[in-house]
């Protein structure tokens, strides 16, 4: 009876392995013709796709072409109003620059004013005593020329007595 299982076994053994055998090549011929038909339905959606994308594509620049002409338009139409803005502002900036260059001219006139007295104080005052200068020196100078005379008169005293000298050899 052993004997007789072993041999039932064995050849159920074998029968699921023939049977297992043909259902595997059945499943690969199976799946080879989905991979096939696969393929063939990808090839097809990616060839829609494609399409679908060049057509989108091109809606798209479209709409980008449109939208960078309305940015276009409104901001010349923005530059065109702040156009005015920057000109009053720079009109206004003009005049108070201006006020403020006539301010400053004005105060650095009244300074140079009040300098130059100041100096025409100060030439004064040097002058006079230049004045009083040239008289000091006026005065020495004939103070000078009298005691030079006096001097002159003595070496001329002094010639004199040396030339009349008898014992001159």
């Amino acid at each position: 009876m052993g004997a007789d299982l072993r041999q039932e076994m064995s050849a159920m053994g074998a029968d699921l392995r023939q049977e297992m055998s043909a259902m595997g090549t059945d499943l690969r011929q199976e799946m080879s013709a989905m991979g096939v038909d696969l393929r063939q339905e990808m090839s097809a959606m990616g060839t829609d796709l494609r399409q679908e994308m060049s057509a989108m594509g091109t809606d798209l620049r479209q709409e980008i072409r449109t939208t960078i002409e309305q940015a276009r338009t409104e901001l010349r139409q923005e530059i065109r109003g702040g156009d005015h803005e920057t000109r009053r502002y720079m009109e206004v900036l003009h005049s108070q620059l201006l006020e403020r260059m006539d301010a400053t001219a004005a105060e650095t006139r009244r300074h140079f004013d009040v300098v130059s007295e100041s100096l025409r104080a100060d030439i004064k005052t040097v002058a006079e005593g230049l004045g009083a200068l040239d008289e000091k020196v006026g005065r020495f100078r004939g103070e000078v020329n009298q005691e030079f005379a006096k001097v002159d008169r003595r070496f001329l005293h002094l010639q004199v007595l040396v030339i009349d000298r008898p014992d001159r050899a």
